[in-house]
């Protein structure tokens, strides 16, 4: 765009100067500016629906991060599938209780953690011993620059090399000559730690007192020395002695923890035990063979609790935007914040929430928990969701499955060689009969059918065809030869909940990301068209410049035209006189 510069009458557009408003008397600029504000109007409102679209975007946004709130929130109470889906799933989540037959605190003895595999069960444990570190000591030197030379071999120099590790694990090689002092030796040791898992430090006992300390980083290892050539440094400096059969100065043993588990005794080399028990894991911090610590492994209700809880959070939270977008004035007028007042995406979201939220689980067996409201999760007067947390705390207390039923998808297969490998909320039947062909018994599915309805084989799987009554469900066979297996299945709010938000989350397909992709689509368009508007309208400028400083031209030279006619004519009239 051309840059103006106006001073009183004088304007310069560009390198071009022109005189405005001296010979016609009209306001120049304010009528050029009326006239480019008329053309230009097409872009202002342009503009309006940028501004508009955008505040709907934002609205999205914050929409779109709401139900990705209930979505995680439900993650972990819908069974979620796959390999390690039972270390995502609440139900499976375990909490370990210590107690001790004795005053000693059982916290003081060990620390207890259990991972979802592990199995509910109370198992007895006595620590009968801890794991400890091999430390060794050299004979003393004293000072810590005299030479080993001296120090040790009545100052005739030598060389050696010894291997150094710890029993069962990599050794390396250490080279000494008399010449290094006991601050050498120490770097020496360290250079090749990484490898060996031998520490070493000089301890300054006393001025004339210097000693140098080995430790395994390993308990339960012993530190081993081998004479590879040369002096014996080991048997030299006093680490060991007898060729290195024994060590001279031991300050600690390597030691095994040993402890009994349910009376049976068992010895690791560390006190961090993660082997012994599926999935539990013991850290001992101190032996006490006359306390009997009971670890007691059970499901984690409070886990499950605390994920109920944020689920009702998160709906609750979702609800107060969905109503702030409702809002209408007294007059009937829609606030200007309400921005997806009437939006059809929001509408939908909300239709599809309330019906999952008010589902019965269909399937379950008489007398089982199929509603919300079955454990204590109800709609308040605002339409709000409320726990009863009494009721709730009750229902994990005493009817654990049957809560976990009310949110998961679950799943039973007269063949462990079936398994869910995905599913979604199109799946009409839940009991049914899986047949599989595999006459040569390759593992190689020939064909596969459910309840007599024609399956597709990707593989492995087996996947219902879209519109029939198991569209979405896709099953994992991995065992051989033609078979018939029976399952049957129930479909939980918390599955059905996150099947139908993931949906409408999807990037490629979720009606949220589509219909902020086309806001913004329609931004850009709108931000090109408004480009070009802008640029014909400078065109119109700078047309309406040049005609009214072509009218100031000509009226001016009219002007000048008049003035010596006027002055022709007085001149006449004087003569005449």
């Amino acid at each position: 765009m051309t840059s103006s510069i106006q001073f009183g009458t004088l304007r310069t557009d560009g390198a071009t100067a022109r005189l405005f408003g001296t010979s016609s008397g009209i306001d120049t600029d304010r009528l050029i500016d009326a006239l480019v504000q008329a053309k230009r109007l097409p872009a202002v409102r342009l503009e309006s629906r940028i501004a508009r679209n955008e505040a709907k975007v934002a609205a999205l946004r914050e929409l779109s991060g709401l139900l990705a709130r209930i979505r995680d929130a439900v993650a972990g109470l819908r069974n979620p599938p796959g390999v390690f889906g039972v270390k995502e799933n609440v139900f499976e989540a375990k909490d370990v209780f210590l107690s001790a037959n004795t005053a000693t605190a059982p916290n003081a003895l060990l620390a207890a953690s259990a991972a979802p595999e592990a199995e509910p069960s109370a198992y007895s444990l006595v620590i009968e011993r801890l794991a400890t570190a091999h430390k060794l000591a050299s004979d003393s030197v004293a000072s810590g620059t005299v030479t080993l030379a001296d120090a040790f071999n009545g100052g005739v120099d030598f060389r050696g090399q010894f291997a150094l590790g710890l029993a069962g694990g990599a050794s390396a090689t250490v080279t000494v000559d008399g010449a290094m002092d006991i601050y050498d030796l120490e770097a020496a040791i360290d250079a090749v730690s990484t490898t060996t898992g031998v520490e070493a430090s000089v301890l300054k006992v006393a001025d004339d007192d210097f000693r140098l300390l080995l430790a395994a980083k390993e308990t339960g290892k012993a530190i081993q020395f081998t004479a590879i050539s040369g002096t014996n440094v080991p048997d030299l400096v006093g680490l060991t002695t007898g060729g290195a059969a024994s060590r001279k100065h031991e300050l600690q043993a390597a030691q095994t923890a040993k402890l009994a588990i349910d009376g049976v005794t068992v010895e690791r080399s560390s006190n961090l035990v993660d082997d012994v028990i599926r999935g539990v894991k013991l850290n001992l911090f101190k032996a006490d063979p006359s306390t009997t610590v009971t670890v007691e492994v059970q499901r984690s209700a409070s886990r499950v609790k605390d994920a109920i809880t944020e689920l009702v959070d998160a709906v609750n939270a979702f609800r107060d935007f969905v109503e702030r977008h409702r809002q209408v004035s007294e007059n009937g007028e829609v606030p200007e914040n309400a921005v997806l007042f009437g939006n059809a995406t929001l509408r939908s979201a909300a239709a599809t929430l309330g019906d999952e939220l008010a589902r019965s689980v269909a399937g379950l067996p008489a007398g089982s928990l199929a509603h919300l409201a079955d454990i204590g999760v109800t709609l308040d007067s605002a339409n709000r969701l409320v726990v009863d947390e009494a009721a709730l705390e009750d229902a994990l207390l005493t009817r654990f499955d049957d809560v976990r039923r009310l949110f998961e998808f679950s799943f039973a297969a007269s063949s462990a060689d079936l398994r869910v490998y995905g599913r979604t909320n199109a799946l009409a039947d839940t009991s049914f009969t899986v047949d599989i062909v595999d006459a040569d018994g390759d593992g190689a599915i020939e064909s596969a059918t459910i309840d007599g309805v024609a399956a597709d084989v990707r593989g492995g799987r087996i996947v219902g065809r879209a519109g029939t009554a198991y569209e979405g469900l896709e099953l994992l066979w991995v065992g051989r030869g033609s078979t018939s297996i029976t399952v049957n299945a129930t479909q939980g709010i918390g599955d059905r909940l996150y099947n139908a938000l993931r949906a409408m989350l999807d990037e490629q397909r979720g009606a949220l990301p589509r219909e902020i992709a086309q806001l913004t689509a329609d931004n850009d368009r709108y931000e090109v068209d408004i480009e070009k508007i802008d640029e014909r309208v400078e065109r119109f400028r700078q047309s309406l410049i040049d005609k009214f400083a072509a009218l100031e031209r000509t009226l001016s030279m009219l002007n000048v035209l008049l003035g010596q006619v006027r002055a022709q004519i007085e001149a006449f009239s004087g003569k005449s006189d």
